[in-house]
């Protein structure tokens, strides 16, 4: 069954991200597992739906919606009454949130781990840049030192026992710089493993990497 809701994307952290905040959210939801560089993203259908050819993609009944972040958000906004989770209930905390969210996001994702990955992990398609990746995984660890103390004072997640979407943003983000061979400070390894250890990460993450589209 289904709630009006596809999900376009599979095994990619963006896409992951998008399966955590719908299986918190307890949405039921059609899934497309395509993946990135096997030419389904190419296709004249997909295309259709999002021209940039990337994944994740949400379809929400006559909504569609890219960008992993703008999901998440989305959904949470959407349907937070649906699940257990923490919506911020003021413009400071909204702040906050968004504080997280960009860094996570920006100053990490996009400015430094992405470049990683392309060049450190697909240089046959991207090409070699040693002293590019060299400097932004020196800026991604420096960054998150910076944070790590803040991140120790979480209790569990940004704002109290519940998770929040700026929650989901933060911790596959931390866990992405692992992947790529830049070493998070304790506290954020920490923060990530209390978060990954939730039981709808546990189902997202299976339901991510399943090529069996339902």
């Amino acid at each position: 069954m289904s709630d009006g809701i596809v999900l376009w994307g599979a095994i990619s952290l963006r896409a992951l991200r998008v399966h955590w905040a719908l299986h918190e959210l307890n949405l039921s939801y059609e899934y497309r597992p395509i993946q990135s560089r096997t030419g389904e993203t190419l296709t004249v259908e997909y295309t259709g739906h999002n021209p940039k050819q990337k994944i994740p993609c949400l379809q929400d009944g006559d909504f569609t919606l890219t960008e992993s972040p703008a999901i998440v958000n989305y959904l949470f906004n959407a349907y937070g009454s649906r699940g257990d989770v923490h919506m911020p209930r003021d413009p400071e905390e909204q702040a906050r949130a968004d504080e997280w969210s960009y860094f996570a996001m920006m100053e990490l994702d996009a400015h430094s781990l992405y470049l990683i990955r392309r060049h450190k992990f697909l240089p046959e398609i991207y090409g070699e840049a040693p002293v590019a990746v060299a400097s932004a995984a020196e800026y991604c660890k420096k960054q998150m030192d910076a944070v790590a103390p803040d991140v120790a004072k979480f209790a569990p997640f940004i704002f109290g026992e519940k998770l929040s979407a700026a929650d989901i943003l933060l911790s596959t983000t931390f866990n992405f710089a692992e992947r790529y061979e830049v070493e998070p400070p304790e506290p954020c390894r920490t923060y990530r493993d209390r978060a990954f250890a939730r039981p709808a990460f546990l189902t997202a993450n299976a339901r991510n990497e399943d090529l069996n589209a339902s």
